[in-house]
């Protein structure tokens, strides 16, 4: 009787392309495992958990752990190639974390030349080491980089935040701050600085500014060709609100606006969107707390909500989709802030209107959320006929309300 055996040129395998798909469906741990199982597995195994990388990830800062991903990127820099997009953390509000003061950050950082998007969480900049501080207006300059994105940033003084919007590269096509704070002594000296250095034009599609800095509104007016964005997120205070405003008045291609209301307080006056004819998608977020409203009388003009129905009143007839988000602590207060608001008529003024969804955050109970819906739906009954209505609950983050 014959015996055969198939050499491994004839053994039946498995596409790469097949591999790959089921690979790119594999958490990260596992793909850890699976890039040691086969040599075909390997590549897009390290290709994926390389893609994202987060300097430190909670639970390992230490200066092993950092040498740790020195070493590795030093002895394979193939996988310095993969990294696309990279987050700076600072875990802690109070104390600097390890990278943020080790010279060993800035060799990490030199490998990075293929990175498309940066996540900066840095609460207080101070705590930067120097080298650490220039390794990172280096990486910002890449000409890779298309988006950026800087979170709970504290920045002590002027000078350092120009620095760091004179590194942003003309490739870049989405920028956000959120939640980022620069100095409060922004003067008229500090205008004709930001006016006479040089600066990237940036074609940004995408611009969200949740800050309360002017400067950063002044960096935009002055970078952002204003004709290229299609998202925008600005918040509403009393000090910005011109700079708001002329920026609203050039931003006529936008498409997508979402616009938040930051104090509880009435302003004197509101963001005007009729210029912004390319608009179809607007999204106001209103924080609603009686308790503060209570303090400077009961009045209506005092009721921030109609603060957002003045603006809403401005919005062009190119507006097809409405997005309502009131910031609420007891939803059983709701009737309180709909009293005086305008909202009967809502839309009317919007022929190409074709839903509106109006979201309750809140941390209160259930039973007053399933209340506070209840109430929605009966004061938005014309929309609610038409089918146009959708009511819902968000939970806020733990950390609060946004």
């Amino acid at each position: 009787m014959a015996h055969h055996t198939l050499s491994s040129a004839s053994r039946a395998t498995c596409p790469q392309e097949l591999v790959d798909l089921i690979l790119g469906e594999t958490d990260r741990d596992n793909l850890k495992s699976c890039a040691l199982v086969a040599r075909s597995f390997r590549p897009t195994s390290q290709k994926l958990i390389f893609s994202d990388l987060t300097i430190l990830p909670s639970g390992r800062d230490s200066i092993l752990a950092l040498q740790r991903l020195a070493d590795v990127l030093s002895a394979s820099p193939h996988l310095a190639l993969h990294v696309r997009t990279l987050h700076l953390v600072q875990p802690r509000f109070n104390e600097p974390c390890v990278w943020m003061q080790s010279d060993i950050l800035s060799v990490i950082l030199s490998v990075f030349t293929g990175l498309e998007s940066l996540n900066i969480r840095l609460f207080n900049w101070d705590y930067l080491h120097s080298s650490c501080e220039q390794a990172i207006y280096a990486l910002i300059t890449r000409s890779s980089l298309s988006s950026i994105e800087l979170q709970e940033t504290r920045l002590q003084t002027s000078a350092r935040l120009l620095a760091l919007l004179r590194c942003f590269p003309a490739s870049l096509e989405s920028v956000s701050f959120l939640t980022v704070f620069a100095a409060h002594d922004w003067s008229d000296r500090d205008d004709q600085k930001i006016a006479s250095i040089e600066l990237h034009q940036l074609r940004l599609a995408s611009l969200h500014l949740n800050s309360h800095s002017p400067a950063l509104l002044h960096w935009a007016i002055r970078a952002v060709d204003p004709k290229c964005l299609r998202h925008l997120h600005t918040i509403v205070v009393p000090h910005t609100l011109h700079d708001v405003q002329e920026l609203l008045d050039s931003a006529v291609y936008v498409e997508t606006y979402n616009l938040s209301f930051q104090s509880v307080f009435s302003h004197l006056e509101s963001p005007n969107l009729e210029k912004m004819q390319g608009l179809r998608t607007l999204e106001i977020s209103v924080t609603l707390n009686w308790g503060e409203i209570e303090e400077v009388g009961e009045q209506g003009q005092h009721n921030p909500l109609n603060d957002a129905m003045r603006t809403l009143d401005t919005a062009p007839h190119t507006v097809e989709h409405l997005v309502l988000n009131l910031n609420i602590w007891n939803p059983d207060e709701l009737f309180r802030f709909m009293g005086s608001a305008s909202l009967e008529h809502l839309g009317e003024g919007l022929p190409a209107l074709r839903d509106v969804v109006v979201r309750l955050r809140s941390r209160y109970d259930d039973l007053a959320l399933q209340r506070g819906i209840r109430y929605l739906t009966a004061v938005f009954h014309r929309l609610q006929y038409q089918g146009m209505l959708t009511a819902i609950v968000v939970r806020p983050p733990r950390r609060g309300i946004n």
